[in-house]
This record gives structure tokens, sequence and C-alpha cells, in this order.
């Protein structure tokens, strides 16, 4: 086994959202296939069904799958900022905000406030925090 605490860095995915959904969505119905397969033979029962619907799926490896949730992780975690900043702009607190996605106020202020600094932190000047994005940070008390 290779350092699997040293990151590589791999070209990021294009696909659309619906596209990565559809190979996870494909990676599970493979799952639940294989698991019904062995089930089915531990049973005694004829598996000829299965095993034919499992070979009209298409291929997807694990690999693939775990590189498509990766890449959903990244869209649904740039959109959930965006979001905050848009309830934050709209009046909301971090109260609401935090209660919104299941966490404390501080929890929520602290994943904006990092996700601010990472952009600030990055190589690419275009990434770099707006001063609406800060604004939106206001205090953690709110």
């Amino acid at each position: 086994m290779g350092d699997d605490t040293a990151a590589t860095s791999e070209p990021v995915d294009v696909r659309s959202l619906e596209e990565l959904l559809e190979v996870l969505r494909i990676s599970d119905q493979r799952e639940l296939y294989e698991r019904g397969i062995e089930q089915e033979r531990e049973a005694g029962h004829s598996v000829a069904v299965l095993v034919k619907a499992l070979a009209d799926l298409p291929g997807v490896t694990g690999l693939e799958a775990l590189r498509a949730s990766r890449r959903v992780v990244e869209l649904l975690t740039g959109a959930r900022w965006h979001m905050m900043r848009q309830a934050r702009e709209e009046g909301s607190s971090w109260s609401e905000v935090g209660a919104a996605l299941g966490m404390s106020k501080q929890a929520a202020y602290d994943f904006y406030r990092r996700k601010l600094d990472q952009q600030d932190k990055s190589p690419d000047p275009e990434s770099a925090s707006s001063p609406r994005s800060r604004a939106a940070l206001g205090k953690p008390t709110a």
C-alpha cells in the first residue's frame, strides 16, 4: 500500500451533477444486484434473471463511483456555501442558518469562515472572496 496521507492531484471532473448522480445510481444498482445474486444463491434459487439484469447495466468501477461521489460532495459543498451567503443576505441569523443545516450557529459560522479563508489563500486571484461574501459573514453571535 502507498502513503495514504499524500494527496494526489486528479483532473477536475467536469461532468454535470446529473451525470455524476447517474454514475452513483448505477453503482448502487450493481451493488443491489450483486447482493441479491449472493442471497438467492445461498437460498438455492435460480439467479439467471438477476445475472442478466446485472450484465445489462453499464460497468461502473468502485473508483469511478468514488470519484463521482467526491465531485458531488464538492459541488454540493459549494452550493451550500452560496446558499448560506444568500440566507445571511436575506437577514437570517447564524442560529437560523445552523438550524437549517442541523448544526450549531458556531459550526455554521466556522464552516462559512473557513471557506472564505480558503478562497483568500487560493493561488487563483479569481478565487478570492468578495466584499459581498465577507459582509455576509457578519458576527458569529448574530
